[in-house]
């Protein structure tokens, strides 16, 4: 029967011999189990994969296949279609049911169109008719063994790929964790005044964010947007927060901010990034604050009449100009006014309602900071997924304050 009835092999090029020196990439010789009830196939078989470095197992009928194949889990199996007792096609139906990690290819001495799209069907990896052409037969064993290789290769890959989303993952989660944590919690003590503050991250981690610190006779409030988002910018907020606090407590605003800006001048050029922020202190027993609006912009007074107050001046955002001179601002918040400061995020999240400090003042009302942080944080999430990283922020004179000072 042509090449079945000759099996003594001619002199392989070497081409033909590395085309099975290896599988999956790791340098080993390709296991090969050849199921097929014709003793001729197994001697020409074991001939050719053998002469191209292959460790040939031989099983004359399907159950004897199926046994080795559970004991040697090889990498290819050459499998006859028709055989007494288990098919060809019910042995690949058992391998592929069972998931094992083995290529197919399905051998038959029928030329008939019908089988090979059956065999491809049942799920072989290629198709070879008798008797074997030596070209078709080596060309079936190149692309086979290469796709087995190649799909463990990314089967490889997508495990590893899992397992740094599954750590990654696990890093975010800590890192927003430590970042909530760096958020202010309770607010302080403050004789008549009271403070309400939402912020959210777009992902697990952001660049916004708000503090506040009580310092003698006096409280400092900072927000801020770092651009970007993600852990990039949560880094550079955590520097821009340890900043600022340290510079406040020793400067007025429009110092303090200024000296933030130098310090940070070398971390936001080699980021290429820049900080929007608003820094304001308090005097507590008068309730002006002074302020200084570093490209944020994003910041009024809502008196207790209705009326909005815009507040100017502004200066760039840190980062974008070395020598940029911040200059301060100053207002006072009467008994039931309120100083309201937000995020662009709060924009992005809904433009229909928070285009402009104008049309966020519509949403602001006489009621408690903590009231008004929350309504304004549950209209801009109606709608879905944040687009931006979202703060804000209300700060609100007790609507029974006094100015202490006048009143002595």
């Amino acid at each position: 029967m042509n090449d079945i009835d000759h099996v003594t092999e001619l002199p392989l090029r070497a081409s033909e011999t590395a085309a099975g020196s290896s599988v999956a990439g790791t340098g080993t010789a390709p296991r090969v189990l050849v199921i097929d009830d014709d003793e001729d196939v197994h001697r020409l078989l074991r001939a050719r994969l053998e002469g191209r470095g292959c460790e040939v197992r031989l099983a004359a009928s399907g159950e004897e296949g199926i046994e080795i194949l559970r004991q040697t889990h090889p990498d290819l199996v050459f499998l006859d279609v028709a055989m007494s007792g288990m098919t060809g096609i019910d042995v690949l139906d058992y391998v592929r049911s069972e998931r094992f990690d083995v290529a197919v290819i399905l051998t038959t001495a029928y030329s008939s169109e019908q089988v090979a799209i059956a065999a491809l069907r049942h799920g072989a990896d290629d198709y070879l008719r008798k008797p074997f052409d030596r070209g078709e037969f080596q060309a079936a064993l190149d692309r086979t063994l290469t796709r087995l290789r190649m799909r463990r290769q990314i089967r490889a890959l997508s495990r590893e790929l899992e397992i740094k989303q599954q750590q990654l993952a696990e890093e975010l989660a800590r890192a927003a964790l430590v970042q909530s944590e760096l958020l202010p919690g309770e607010q302080p003590p403050l004789s008549g005044f009271e403070i309400g503050a939402r912020c959210l991250p777009a992902s697990a981690v952001g660049g916004d964010f708000y503090d506040w610190q009580q310092l003698p006779g006096r409280f400092c409030l900072t927000v801020a947007d770092v651009m970007g988002k993600g852990m990039p910018a949560a880094l550079l907020m955590a520097t821009v927060r340890a900043v600022i606090r340290a510079m406040a407590a020793e400067h007025g605003a429009a110092d303090a901010v200024q000296q933030t800006a130098a310090s940070l001048d070398g971390d936001l050029t080699r980021s290429g990034s820049f900080v929007t922020l608003f820094h304001a202190q308090f005097d507590v027993a008068t309730g002006t604050f002074h302020y200084v609006d570093a490209g944020h912009g994003q910041a009024f007074v809502r008196r207790r009449s209705g009326e909005v107050d815009l507040l100017e001046p502004w200066s760039l955002p840190l980062g974008v100009l070395s020598n940029e001179a911040y200059r301060e601002g100053a207002a006072t918040l009467a008994a039931g006014d309120a100083l309201m400061i937000y995020s662009d995020g709060l924009t992005a999240a809904r433009p229909d309602l928070f285009k402009d400090p104008i049309a966020v003042a519509r949403h602001v009302v006489d009621e408690p900071a903590v009231a008004t942080a929350e309504r304004l944080v549950t209209l801009a999430t109606t709608t879905g997924p944040l687009p931006d990283d979202l703060t804000v922020v209300v700060v609100r004179r007790s609507p029974d304050a006094v100015d202490e000072r006048s009143a002595r």
